[in-house]
């Protein structure tokens, strides 16, 4: 019963990355700050199913949308598929480093991941394709994770919470 519980809400954070990558990707200017904000929420969403939902679809479902985010907003393959999936396979690696860890530290660690994936991502951009690191971009996209965090985790536990 209990692994049902888990699943049920494994589903429920696949079923929520599919809206925010869709609200992510739209390019409407109308919805730009909705766009940035769904971008935050999903890279937290990535890193909390590496974190506690660990299973080997994961890899399947990271690829799929790495490869999305990188066709619909930079038209090249690239940066986000390599950073998700190494993000996912870096945190199993590790995974003994941070179980027993409590909550404040689990915030903070989730912070600091996606705090490095953002800046990953924009390397990784400027790198192979030569678009400019935007230091703005990024300090945003830091800001916007900061205001949004405490409503996403707290969300999270509800979910978790959920049968």
């Amino acid at each position: 019963m209990y692994y049902l519980k888990f699943l049920k809400s494994f589903y429920i954070y696949n079923f929520l990355l599919i809206f925010l990558f869709s609200v992510s990707i739209n390019s409407l200017n109308a919805f730009y700050s909705v766009n940035i904000v769904s971008f935050v929420v999903f890279h937290f969403v990535i890193i909390y199913l590496s974190l506690y939902y660990y299973r080997k679809i994961i890899y399947l479902i990271f690829f799929i949308f790495g490869l999305g985010f990188d066709i619909f907003l930079i038209n090249q393959i690239g940066p986000h598929l390599i950073v998700f999936l190494l993000s996912l396979f870096l945190l199993h690696l590790t995974k003994r480093l941070y179980q027993n860890l409590d909550s404040i530290e689990v915030y903070f660690l989730i912070f600091f991941i996606i705090t490095m994936m953002f800046f990953l991502e924009m390397f990784l951009i400027k790198l192979f394709f030569g678009y400019n690191l935007n230091i703005d971009n990024y300090l945003k996209l830091i800001m916007i994770s900061i205001l949004v965090s405490f409503p996403v985790f707290f969300t999270f536990s509800r979910i978790d919470r959920f049968n």
